[in-house]
């Protein structure tokens, strides 16, 4: 009876469990990795993997100028007639990037993102704002952002391995085109 018990548990274990290993051959793969994972789960410098492109074509960002007060108190603070008290905006921005490609592809925006020092950027995946599929080189995002969000990232990946692009969008553009 005993040796039905461990026999039991040991299948229940190993069943729980995935039946062991320790993922040695498991390749965590991120746009900027390459190398890709042999059997023996070394890296060979072998990849095909598509390097970024970046449009650096487009405008600055319009940053309001910051405004001082000496108002000690809520009654001396002075308010512009036209100043709107609500900081969200809806927008709308048109990609057109048949000058690039045609293929099926996938756009996002993400309010994060750091500038890598040659010259493409790393976007905070968890900082994306939008996402819309990208078909014939043409998209239309509609997002909602908040009037201190002066720059986005968008970024494109195509479904067949051309080259993804990326361009740092600032918020006086509504559209890109390529």
């Amino acid at each position: 009876m005993n040796k039905h018990l461990t026999v039991i548990a040991l299948i229940t274990l190993l069943t729980a469990c995935g039946g062991g290993g320790d993922g040695g051959d498991v390749a965590s793969v991120t746009a900027s990795d390459t190398g890709t994972a042999n059997d023996s789960g070394s890296a060979s410098t072998t990849s095909s993997a598509p390097s970024m492109l970046v449009d650096t074509s487009g405008g600055v960002a319009d940053i309001p100028e910051t405004i001082t007060s000496s108002a000690t108190s809520m009654s001396e603070t002075v308010v512009p007639d036209d100043f709107s008290y609500n900081p969200v905006l809806e927008l709308n921005f048109d990609v057109d990037i048949r000058g690039y490609s045609v293929s099926p592809a996938y756009i996002s925006l993400y309010g994060e993102f750091t500038e890598n020092d040659d010259g493409t950027f790393t976007a905070d995946y968890n900082s994306r704002i939008t996402s819309a599929p990208v078909e014939d080189g043409e998209a239309t995002l509609d997002y909602v952002s908040s009037d201190s969000q002066y720059y986005v990232l968008a970024e494109v990946w195509f479904y067949d391995g051309t080259s993804p692009v990326q361009k740092r969008i600032p918020n006086t553009e509504s559209s890109w085109v390529w």
